[in-house]
């Protein structure tokens, strides 16, 4: 294959995700985008026509994101004279994780093929993938060097590290389910400030798992991550302002960068999940009772980093560390926070559902905070950070109740500041 072909192949490919990555699509959701997308049927340039999967179209977007246009260009055949039972985009798929990783296993990939559709057990065995990958013969050494020097933060919750990783898969009610670890680490001290399974890894479970390390553990001075969608969000650059953190990215290629919370990834898969036996968990809360007991006896285990247990090494400077006040701040400060223009009828919407405002605010535009997993009620917010009223729903409330709430003291909830 030439290279004007792999070019044009790669800026077709570039064109399925280009509305994805530019938030221009028509349809009103990524996911009405993903559906259409999936559902045609594509004259790809010297080749036959073709359908692609949702997970197909998100591994282009994930790796665009982390390795730009290059990544979409089609590889040169280099498994000539081994089987040829792996499709196209499996190998696509195999080259790009070497390339993100270059010291992942191949078993790991093997699961990941799997679990992504790309192949399955009956069709590739492991010893098919693994071929493929010394004939490839991808190596760190053909990768550009950088600078990996390793780095430590001197006290706790100066940085924090996250990350999510694939967990488990459960059996309930004679159905697979696959699940999603959100892990949140303290640099300094090594500590497992929370970590959670849960059944997606979207925004609202990271919200989730990220504002219960803030109620355990205080307030991070600096939150470390990759460049996954999940953490680049409005939403999570919104609270992490409010909470006086700053939300760094790990730098592109290199997975090194955020290497203790990837350590104890493997360190989690290698003695808990390998050694476990999945078949008798019967809940996600059963997982989560298991997790949170192996996280905790981590924490009292000594590291041999920092040659003592992590849990010793935080607490030692526990007067250092900020902390939310009250459940109430840390309640508002996690909520969702959007505008919206209050019509005529003392109405606005907000994920479909209609909610009435106090008629002087009709007309405006206002400031709203709301739990997205309880849409039973929301906060109008002032500029300066101060709750001024609670909305309901349409007709579930009492028009008494909205004028007494009318007249509740605003609470002041504009970033923390030292007292």
């Amino acid at each position: 294959m030439d290279n004007d072909l792999k070019q044009k192949i790669a800026l077709f490919r570039y064109s399925l995700i280009a509305p994805l990555l530019t938030n221009t699509f028509s349809q009103n959701t990524a996911k009405e985008y993903l559906q259409e997308v999936t559902a045609k049927t594509f004259d790809v340039p010297g080749r036959l026509s073709k359908t692609y999967s949702p997970s197909t179209i998100k591994d282009w977007l994930r790796l665009y994101r982390k390795f730009g246009i290059d990544v979409l260009y089609p590889k040169s055949r280099s498994d000539k004279g081994s089987s040829r039972s792996l499709p196209k985009d499996a190998k696509d798929f195999i080259i790009a994780c070497k390339m993100e990783m270059p010291k992942r296993s191949a078993k790991s990939i093997y699961h990941e093929l799997i679990a992504n559709g790309y192949i399955s057990y009956d069709e590739v065995s492991l010893c098919t993938v693994q071929r493929f990958i010394k004939k490839a013969n991808i190596t760190p050494q053909k990768l550009e060097p950088q600078d990996r020097r390793a780095f430590e933060f001197e006290f706790p919750n100066d940085c924090w590290q996250s990350d999510i990783s694939v967990g488990p898969y459960l059996t309930i009610g004679n159905k697979k389910y696959k699940t999603y670890i959100i892990a949140f680490l303290d640099d300094a001290s090594r500590l497992i400030l929370h970590c959670k399974a849960f059944f997606s890894d979207n925004f609202i479970s990271l919200l989730t798992a990220f504002k219960k390390a803030v109620a355990k553990r205080g307030i991070p001075k600096k939150l470390f991550v990759d460049n996954a969608r999940v953490y680049q969000s409005e939403q999570m650059q919104l609270i992490c302002a409010s909470l006086g953190t700053i939300l760094c990215f790990a730098r592109l290629y290199s997975p090194e960068s955020k290497g203790k919370i990837e350590r104890w990834f493997r360190t989690l898969h290698d003695q808990w999940m390998n050694t476990t036996d999945w078949l008798t968990f019967e809940s996600l809360d059963n997982l989560n009772a298991r997790l949170a007991r192996y996280a905790e006896q981590y924490n009292n285990t000594i590291h041999s980093s920092i040659k003592q247990k992590p849990i010793d090494k935080y607490t030692r400077y526990i007067d250092k560390l900020r902390f939310i006040p009250s459940k109430q701040e840390l309640n508002y400060t996690f909520l969702y926070r959007v505008t919206r223009t209050v019509k005529n009828d003392a109405t606005i919407s907000m994920n479909g559902i209609l909610f009435e405002v106090p008629l002087k605010y009709v007309g405006d535009k206002i400031s709203i905070r709301y739990d997205p997993t309880c849409l039973d009620k929301a906060f109008i917010f002032t500029e300066d950070g101060k709750l001024a009223d609670t909305i309901y729903p349409v007709n579930k409330i009492e028009n008494t109740k909205v004028l007494r709430e009318q007249n509740v003291k605003p609470v002041d909830f504009s970033p923390f500041a030292t007292t």
